[in-house]
């Protein structure tokens, strides 16, 4: 049985495939292709392995994300309670930027005239207030239609504690607009919630993204049947889990961080084989960078967040995102400063030292003039990078307009671009309370290994550790990932005065959804896991935090385990605790996990002593010293080496640069640098 995985990135398209007889790894990548994503796909699967003996590829995408950024997403109308058409509008009072007065807020992705107020009123206890004017959701499909309307959100106040409104409306859409029978979503389904603004958010992003999500899917496996690939699908999420297609389709706010997930998970497998337990991650492309936290094994998660200033309330992977990738193009602003990022050269035309049209300069072509990248060494396994065109650009660009040499504005471009990636990482780490030097840095992505080490010193972290095969570590993660599903419900109480057995009804409900999800996946009943929380919060907060829960049969004890937990969480995050009389329980949460195979990572071979290297190379460091450093092979290293410091570690997916500290190969294969 051989098991692929293939991360879609802005630059590269990665693959990496693993034979479950023999435990062999292979990684391949090709150039991402655009407009349609899927012949690199094909491409770099054809690489790495015979396409007819797959039988399972996972697969990250980006597909959702730059629909939203972009804003190419599907016609969408919604239809909501009467007298809240503008909830889009009046958003939350949260500024993102609090002392911007010219702060601009996206406009709503449905514009008022596709807003309808449908007449019908559900209790906040479920109990219908006003009967559903069936009448008034025929007329709307009518205007739906003569509006071309692509996908329908549906949100009715309070229909997550009683959804019969919102399903009768959708029977009745599908009866008036049959075309877009497959294309509706209703919020108690999307996000069974309180807090209309959030959940109305979530649908509707829900809606104008399923079109395009659910044609691209179909679009793939035809293309993927026709060229003999009939392999199972398998979506990564937000989360950090797998999902089928199919669910992917119908809720593709599962995926809005599918492409960056990858990589998190990843770096919490190899740092469990490694016996790391607290990781930042740094994921650096070819063009953007995405940062992470992982706290005693568990990469951090949120419960919201925005993109593209739109609110989207579903359990996620906490990644942040700065514009800073080997693409990001470098230029002098308008007072005569060096800037980096955020636009990208991509991978058409891509850097200038690509040869295929690019002419601005980019962080590729800095580190190809500072020696780090070999011109004699193809970048990805596909381009010989050609120096001479990096050296005019960044002499056009920056050197000329700033009367510097070519060398010195190339270390300014590096020095700019490690800035903005420390500030990324402390946003991860100290903003959110947390002292750098408890933490070991995995940087990977195909620029992240060349510029990791020097980050990790500026921020004081003890240890870099460098992935196997850090290009392609986001598709390794998929590889290692379970497969995945987050059912939520609200269920509001004092938690001193709730029956355990309301709470019981409640996870029972959830624990048969995600069995039925977990059955349809193919995951037998003895590697299937379910997990429980709560969502709570002190009486009058409008904030929760999540704790778990450590049965799915709580009781009293369990109750009073599950509050004296929040007490905790919330003092280690506030400062300060209340007490158990003021503990309100607001939500419901049951994940279904399916373990999956892991790879093996590492060989039997082993070595001691020192590794030997292939050559020696000037590199110009990012203080500007120039030095002959040793050139070493990946391919060449062997668990127990020890290498020179400083040097260069090159492989097809990736270079690595260590300027300083004391660097080892471990049994996993990965790269270990103590720090001073």
């Amino acid at each position: 049985m051989t098991r692929a995985a293939v991360d879609i990135g802005g630059t590269f398209t990665d693959v990496v495939t693993v034979d479950e007889s023999t435990g062999e790894l292979i990684q391949a990548k090709s150039l991402t292709t655009y407009p349609d994503p899927t012949p690199g796909f094909l491409n770099a699967l054809t690489k790495a392995t015979d396409r007819s003996a797959l039988e399972t590829v996972g697969y990250g995408t980006t597909l959702a994300t730059n629909a939203v950024l972009t804003k190419s997403g599907a016609k969408t109308a919604l239809l909501t309670t009467e007298g809240f058409r503008d909830v889009l509008e009046i958003r939350r009072t949260h500024r993102s930027s609090l002392f911007d007065i010219y702060e601009k807020i996206p406009r709503p992705i449905v514009p008022r005239p596709l807003r309808f107020e449908i007449p019908e009123r559900t209790a906040a206890d479920g109990s219908e207030v006003r009967a559903l004017d069936e009448q008034a959701v025929r007329d709307a499909a009518g205007r739906i239609r003569e509006a071309g309307v692509e996908s329908v959100a549906v949100s009715y106040l309070f229909s997550f504690m009683n959804p019969g409104h919102e399903l009768r409306t959708r029977q009745i859409l599908q009866e008036e607009l049959p075309g877009l029978s497959e294309d509706i979503t209703i919020s108690s389904e999307a996000l069974p919630l309180h807090r209309e603004y959030e959940r109305t958010s979530t649908t509707v992003m829900n809606a104008y993204l399923t079109p395009l999500v659910r044609k691209y899917f179909r679009r793939l496996r035809a293309e993927l049947q026709d060229s003999k690939l009939y392999a199972w699908l398998q979506m990564m999420q937000s989360n950090g889990g797998l999902v089928r297609p199919e669910r992917a389709a119908s809720f593709p706010i599962l995926t809005l961080l599918s492409g960056p997930a990858g990589g998190v998970m990843a770096s919490a497998y190899l740092g469990e084989l490694l016996g790391e337990t607290h990781l930042l991650t740094l994921d650096m492309g070819g063009t953007s960078c995405d940062v992470a936290g992982i706290t005693d094994g568990e990469p951090d998660t949120r419960l919201d967040f925005e993109i593209g200033g739109y609110a989207v309330s579903y359990p996620t992977l906490d990644i942040h995102t700065v514009g800073a990738g080997g693409g990001s193009i470098a230029k002098v602003d308008g007072f005569g400063r060096i800037s980096v990022g955020p636009d990208s050269a991509g991978s058409d035309p891509g850097p200038a030292c690509y040869g295929r049209g690019g002419e601005r300069p980019t962080v590729t072509d800095a580190n190809l003039v500072l020696g780090v990248y070999d011109p004699d060494f193809q970048l990805g396994g596909e381009i010989y990078p050609d120096i001479d065109l990096a050296a005019r650009a960044i002499e056009r660009h920056v050197g000329k307009p700033l009367g510097l040499s070519v060398t010195e504005a190339a270390v300014g471009i590096v020095r700019l671009v490690n800035a903005n990636m420390m500030h990324a990482l402390r946003t991860v780490s100290i903003e959110r309370g947390r002292d750098p030097r408890d933490f070991a840095l995995v940087p990977f992505g195909g620029a992240g290994p060349t510029h990791g080490v020097h980050i990790a010193e500026e921020l004081a972290l003890r240890r870099v550790i460098i992935p196997p095969i850090p290009g392609c570590n986001s598709a390794l993660g998929i590889l290692a990932s379970d497969v995945r599903h987050d059912l939520v419900g609200t269920l509001r109480a004092r938690m001193i005065r709730l029956d355990p057995e309301d709470l019981q009804e409640s996870l029972t409900v959830m624990a048969d959804e995600a069995q039925r999800e977990l059955e349809q996946d193919g995951i037998p009943p003895q590697m299937r896991t379910l997990r429980a929380s709560l969502d709570m919060r002190y009486a009058g907060q409008a904030y929760e935090i999540n704790v778990p829960l450590g049965s799915l049969r709580p009781d009293a004890p369990t109750l009073a385990q599950a509050i004296g937990d929040f007490h905790r969480a919330h003092e280690t995050r506030y400062g300060h605790a209340l007490g158990d009389d003021l503990v309100d329980l607001v939500n419901v949460r049951l994940t279904g996990l399916g373990t999956t195979p892991k790879p093996l990572l590492g060989g039997d071979a082993a070595a001691f002593g020192d590794a030997e290297p292939r050559s020696l190379r000037r590199v110009v460091s990012v203080g500007g010293e120039e030095s002959k450093v040793p050139i070493y092979r990946r391919t060449d290293l062997l668990p127990g080496q020890t290498l020179a410091t400083p040097s260069v570690i090159q492989q097809l997916d990736s270079t690595t640069y260590l300027p300083f500290g004391e660097a080892r190969v471990h049994a996993t294969g990965s790269l270990v640098v103590d720090l001073p």
